[in-house]
C-alpha cells in the first residue's frame, strides 16, 4: 500500500492506495477494489453475502469544498476501527466497523450534511463545531423522517467525530450535542413498528394459487420444462457442427417446397426484439449445414417467414399434466428460456414460503446443501435437513457483522415440496455451485456476473411468474387459479416470511393452511417446523399469535356489547377477557409485547372456525396437552368437554348451517351413510340447543 506521512505521524494514503485493506477484500469481489484517487469507489470488495448487490460511493455526489475532508474520513472509516475506549463509554448497539450497509448510509449521511453546510455558506468540517451539529440535528428532525432514520442520521454523525480523531489529518469536528447529553431531544416522536414485524402478510386469495402454480411447476411441469432446456442448448451446438450433405440439402429442400406448398407458419425466433428466421433450429430440423439453410433464406424463405411466422417446436414430449390434461403441445423453442427462469422463481417460492428463511438465506444455498438422509433405527425414512448459512445475525467475536456469514447452528426441516424444489435447483445448476446462481439463472443472456440472484431481482421474477401463471389459468381454463393483485402491493421475497407466521398462528394447529387445502401438503409446527427453536422466526409467529388473539378478543367485545351471548365451561373466563379489549386497540405488537401477552391465561382466547368454538387458554386445564403445558393450544386436537371450550351465537348459528347441510347430504345417500351423516347432525344441533339454553350475556349496570 502506497501511503504517505502526516504531520500526526499516522500515515496518509496516496492517490493510488486501495480503498479497502488487502486483509478485508473478500475473496471474488477482490479485484473490484478501489483506489484513492478513482471518482467511484466500489464496496464489492467488502462484500461475500452471495445474494447481496454491490455498491459503491460516487463522489460526484460530494461538493467540491467537501471532497479531500471526506475521502480521507470515509477511507479511515474503511480502514480503521473505533477504539475499545470509545466503544465502551456509548450505546451498546454501537460497534468497531460498519457493515457495506452501513458503511453507505453513514457516507450518505455524511454527503447529505456536506451538501446543507454548503447552503448555509460553509465550505470546511472545521466549521462543523456543536451549535452547527445542534441545528442540523433540529433539521433533521423537522424535516419529517421517521425516529429511527433520524436516529441511525444522528449515529452517523457521532461516527463522523469518532473517525475525525483517528484520521492522519484531523479536521476538528465537534462534538455532538446529543453524544454528550442523550438524543432523546434530538428525535421525532416514536411511530408505528417497522422492519420486518412492520411487513404485512401476503393476502390469502394471493398466496393459494401463488403457492398451487409453484407446487405445480415444480412437481408436475419440471421435468418437460429441464429436458426442453437441453434440447434448446443443443440446437446451436448442432447446428454449427452439421456439415454440408446432400442428403441435408435435399430434407431442406423438400421442407422448403412443404411450406410453400401448404401455407404453411414458417419457423420464427424473436432475436434482439426482432422476429427473425430459426435458421438454427431449421438446419438441425432437416440435418442440412448453416450455410444450405442460408442459401436457401436468401431465396424466400425470410420473406416467407415475415409472411406466416410460426413457432418451434421442440420434440421434447409432454408428459405434465394441468388437472390431467397436458400442459402444452410442445414447449416452443422460443420459451424455454423464459420457462426455465419461472421455474427457478417457483422453486424460490415454494423454498422461501415452506420453510421460513430469509430471502438471503434462501439465496445462499448451495447444491448438496440437503442430502438424503439414513432411515431412522425403526426403518422409517429419515427427515430432510438443509444446511445454509445466516447472514443478517452473523457477528464476529468483536459485534461487527460479517459479511461471508456463519454456519447455521440449527440446520432447517425440508418437507417434501422443499426438497423437490432442491432437487430441481440442482439440476440447474453446477455440481457444487449455488442453487441461484447468477451466471447460470440468466438463461436468456450470458452474464459475467458472482453470486447469487439478489433479492430485488426476485420480486420482479416474482411478478413474470405471476403474469405467466395467469396467462396459463386463462389457456386452461381455471379461472379460481388465477392469481389475483395482493392488496398491500408487490409479492417482495420477504413477505413470504412474513406470510408463514401468518397462516401457522391463524390456523388451527399451524397447519400449513394453503398446501393443505390444495391437497399437496400435511404437516404441523412440531412435525414440519421446529419453529419456535428457528433463527427468529419464532419472533414472527409470536407476534401473529398475540395479533390473532388481539382480533378474536377484540371480535368478542363487540359480539357481546351488541347483545350478544356465549356459553361453554369457559364462557365467564372469556366474558372477563373481553372486557380488556380496550387494551389490545393502538397496541404496537413487538416481540416484548407478544412474549408479555402470551405469558397472561387471562388474555388468551383463540378462535376455531373448524371445531365452531373458542378456546379461552388456561396451560392447566387444556386436555388437548396431556404431557405439556404448552404457550398455545393445538387447535386441531381439541378434546370435547375441555374446560377451556367456549362459543358463541355466531358459533351456534354457524353449527345450525352445518347440521342442515349434512341433513340436506343424507337425504340423496345410501342408508348407512345416511345414518352417519344424520347422527353428526343431531349432534350439531343438540350443541347448539346447548348454547341457547347455556347462554349468558353481559348484565346491565355496573
Amino acid at each position: 500500500m502506497t501511503t504517505a506521512p502526516s504531520t500526526s505521524g499516522r500515515l496518509l494514503p496516496a492517490p493510488h492506495s486501495p480503498v479497502v485493506p488487502p486483509q478485508r477484500a473478500a475473496g471474488a469481489n477482490a479485484h473490484l477494489n478501489s483506489r484513492f484517487a478513482d471518482d467511484v469507489w466500489s464496496l464489492a470488495p467488502l462484500i461475500e453475502n452471495p445474494s447481496t448487490g454491490t455498491s459503491s460511493i460516487h463522489w460526484r455526489n460530494c461538493p467540491e469544498p467537501f471532497q479531500a475532508e471526506l475521502r480521507l474520513l470515509v477511507w479511515t472509516l474503511i480502514n480503521k476501527e473505533l477504539r475499545p475506549t470509545f466503544l465502551r463509554e456509548r450505546a451498546r448497539t454501537l460497534r468497531s466497523r460498519t457493515s457495506v450497509a452501513g458503511t453507505t448510509t453513514t457516507v450518505r449521511v455524511w454527503m447529505h450534511l456536506a451538501r446543507w453546510l454548503t447552503g448555509r455558506g460553509l465550505d470546511t468540517l472545521a466549521d462543523c463545531d456543536s451549535g452547527v451539529l445542534d441545528a442540523y440535528a433540529t433539521h433533521l428532525r423537522e424535516r419529517g423522517g421517521s425516529r429511527s432514520s433520524v436516529a441511525q442520521a444522528l449515529l452517523a454523525l457521532t461516527r463522523l467525530w469518532a473517525f475525525d480523531e483517528l484520521t492522519a489529518r484531523p479536521v476538528g469536528i465537534g462534538r455532538p450535542p446529543w453524544d454528550e447529553h442523550g438524543v432523546d431531544d434530538y428525535l421525532p416522536a416514536a411511530t408505528t413498528r417497522g422492519g420486518e414485524n412492520a411487513t404485512e402478510a401476503i393476502a390469502e386469495t394471493t398466496m393459494g394459487p401463488l403457492l398451487v402454480w409453484a407446487m405445480r411447476m415444480v412437481d408436475d411441469l419440471a421435468d418437460d420444462i429441464l429436458a426442453a432446456w437441453a434440447e434448446h442448448q443443443q440446437v446451436p451446438v448442432v447446428a454449427k457442427a452439421t456439415t454440408p450433405t446432400e442428403t441435408g440439402l435435399a430434407a431442406l429442400d423438400a421442407y422448403t417446397h412443404r411450406l410453400d406448398a401448404t401455407g404453411a407458419l414458417v419457423p420464427v425466433i424473436r432475436y434482439r426484439g426482432r422476429i427473425v428466421l430459426a435458421r438454427q433450429y431449421i438446419a438441425v430440423l432437416t440435418g442440412a449445414s448453416m450455410d444450405q439453410v442460408n442459401l436457401y433464406a436468401k431465396r424466400g424463405l425470410t420473406r416467407a417467414a415475415r409472411l406466416r411466422p410460426g413457432p418451434c417446436p421442440l420434440r421434447t414430449p409432454i408428459r405434465g399434466t394441468v388437472h390431467g390434461q397436458p400442459w402444452r403441445e410442445a414447449v416452443n423453442l422460443d420459451e424455454a428460456a423464459t420457462l426455465m427462469r419461472h421455474l427457478g422463481t417457483a422453486c424460490f417460492i415454494v423454498i422461501a414460503y415452506l420453510t421460513g428463511m430469509r430471502p438471503g438465506e434462501v439465496l445462499g444455498l448451495h447444491t448438496g446443501c440437503c442430502p438424503n438422509p439414513p432411515p431412522e433405527p425403526d426403518g422409517n425414512p429419515g427427515r430432510h435437513l438443509i444446511r445454509g448459512r445466516e447472514f443478517k445475525t452473523a457477528r464476529d467475536e468483536d459485534g461487527n457483522h460479517l459479511s461471508r456469514g456463519t454456519e447455521r447452528a440449527l440446520p432447517w426441516v425440508a418437507i417434501a415440496p422443499v426438497v423437490n424444489a432442491i432437487r430441481v435447483l440442482e439440476r440447474m445448476v453446477p455440481d457444487g455451485h449455488l442453487l441461484f446462481d447468477s451466471r447460470t439463472h440468466h438463461f436468456a443472456t450470458v452474464r459475467p456476473a458472482t453470486g447469487s440472484l439478489v433479492a430485488g431481482a426476485m420480486v420482479r421474477r416474482i411478478e413474470d411468474f405471476i403474469t405467466w401463471a395467469n396467462t396459463e389459468a386463462a389457456r386452461h381454463g381455471l379461472a379460481r387459479e388465477t392469481i389475483p393483485p395482493d392488496p398491500h402491493g408487490r409479492v417482495a421475497s420477504a413477505r413470504f416470511r412474513r406470510t408463514l407466521a401468518w397462516h401457522i398462528a391463524r390456523r388451527p394447529g399451524g397447519l400449513v393452511a394453503l398446501a393443505i387445502q390444495y391437497g399437496h401438503l400435511r404437516t404441523t409446527i412440531s412435525a414440519g417446523y421446529a419453529s419456535r427453536s428457528r433463527d427468529g422466526i419464532h419472533v414472527l409467529l409470536d407476534i401473529e399469535t398475540v395479533r390473532a388473539v388481539g382480533d378474536t378478543v377484540t371480535g368478542l367485545h363487540q359480539h357481546l356489547e351488541d347483545g350478544g351471548g356465549i356459553s361453554g365451561p369457559a364462557a365467564r373466563r372469556a366474558i372477563q377477557a373481553a372486557a380488556r379489549a380496550p387494551e389490545f386497540a393502538g397496541t404496537v405488537i413487538t416481540a416484548t409485547t407478544a412474549r408479555r401477552y402470551l405469558a397472561n391465561d387471562d388474555l388468551l382466547i383463540y378462535d376455531n372456525p373448524h371445531t365452531l368454538l373458542m378456546c379461552v387458554y388456561k396451560r392447566d386445564q387444556a386436555l388437548c396437552h396431556r404431557d405439556s403445558a404448552a404457550a398455545t393450544p393445538t387447535l386441531d386436537h381439541c378434546v370435547a368437554g375441555c374446560p377451556n371450550i367456549a362459543r358463541t351465537d355466531h358459533h351456534a348459528d354457524h353449527l345450525r348451517d352445518r347440521a342442515r347441510a349434512l341433513a340436506r347430504k343424507a337425504a340423496h345417500l345410501p342408508v348407512p351413510l345416511a345414518q352417519r351423516l344424520t347422527t353428526t347432525a343431531e349432534r350439531l344441533d343438540a350443541l347448539a340447543d346447548r348454547h341457547h339454553f347455556d347462554r349468558q350475556i353481559l348484565q346491565e349496570g355496573p
